[in-house]
């Protein structure tokens, strides 16, 4: 388990501020551009959407990618391929591929991961106010292909995505959900830990959005993880971490159920 997890089981969880954007720093000025180390060198990466790149041949790529990672996901392996995903559909596929690829090539596929909308949650009040709902979506299917994990490629796949989400797509809060372990990771990310019961009153449905991406013919509100390790199942990603837009008239956000930690 995450010490997050601990600290929150242990009812030792200190009060501190939410988690936003604030700690998302890019490498490149304009932040859509992060760098990490692959083959011994830095290389620039950025995220595309799926349909941005026209060629059969880098959907079957990230399609082959996906495979890897999530083999019983068959509902998003098979949209993949057939191009399904469109700037009218609400799902948003990101994929991370390095920006410097020369004009013409089938980019590499260093990452993806699916953008959901989400149910509405509440902002984490401020002082001596009360908290607002607010838009909210989640990442799901977040995946590095194994020989590229280790490298910084993760963090960088989600804090990218992250801002995607909240300053490209507008939303007020990004969530995904994970594994224990991978708690600390998210929380690198700029995440904070959402209590289990902060989480079930957001009313997220799990169960709906595992049913699509497995295929098995249900639909609805989902989630996401944080790992890409194709021997864990999705019944495992039970923690929740979320990441808030800072509130535009600047109060100071915090949990409300500090007394528990």
């Amino acid at each position: 388990e995450g010490e997050a997890v601990r600290r929150y089981r242990r009812g030792r969880y200190p009060p501190r501020r939410v988690a936003s954007l604030a700690s998302l720093a890019m490498t490149d000025a304009a932040g859509d551009v992060a760098t990490v180390t692959l083959g011994g060198r830095s290389t620039r990466v950025k995220l595309v959407r799926l349909w941005e790149v026209d060629a059969p041949a880098f959907r079957e790529r990230v399609a082959d990618v996906f495979q890897s990672v999530w083999p019983d996901r068959r509902g998003e392996e098979g949209a993949i391929r057939r191009g399904a995903h469109t700037p009218e559909r609400k799902p948003t596929p990101l994929v991370l591929v390095p920006a410097d690829e020369s004009e013409g090539e089938t980019p590499e596929v260093l990452g993806y991961t699916i953008v959901y909308p989400s149910s509405a949650v509440r902002r984490p009040p401020g002082e001596n106010r009360k908290s607002e709902e607010c838009a909210n979506c989640t990442l799901n299917s977040v995946l590095v292909p194994a020989a590229l994990r280790g490298r910084g490629v993760g963090a960088a796949l989600v804090k990218l995505a992250a801002r995607c989400a909240t300053r490209e797509l507008g939303f007020e809060c990004v969530t995904a959900w994970c594994q224990p372990r991978l708690v600390p990771f998210y929380e690198a990310c700029g995440f904070a830990y959402e209590p289990p019961r902060r989480a079930a009153r957001a009313g997220t449905r799990k169960d709906a959005l595992w049913a699509k991406l497995l295929n098995r013919g249900d639909d609805g509100d989902g989630d996401g993880d944080g790992d890409g390790d194709a021997s864990s199942g999705d019944d495992e990603l039970d923690e929740c971490v979320r990441m808030f837009v800072p509130d535009p008239r600047g109060s100071a956000h915090r949990h409300d159920d500090t007394s528990t930690r």
